[in-house]
């Protein structure tokens, strides 16, 4: 399976944004279907991602639910 890309634009960098702050954002890659949030983020604070979590391309205007990333 691998790693997702966007199905717009390729790109492997993908974020959502904290529930409880919108301004927050907690950036990842998504390996065969997996969040593997950045290293130097604290698991503990990172928001649960879910198939229904809205989901935003790093990089171009694309997003959508999780699961369209699978």
């Amino acid at each position: 399976m691998g790693q997702s890309r966007c199905p717009v634009c390729g790109c492997e960098k993908f974020y959502v944004k904290d529930p409880d702050d919108e301004y927050d954002t907690y950036e990842f890659e998504c390996w065969d279907g997996e969040v593997c949030f950045d290293e130097n983020l604290d698991a503990a604070e990172c928001p649960e991602v879910t198939d229904g979590t809205e989901t935003f391309c790093n990089a171009c205007a694309w997003h959508d639910k999780f699961d369209k990333l699978k």
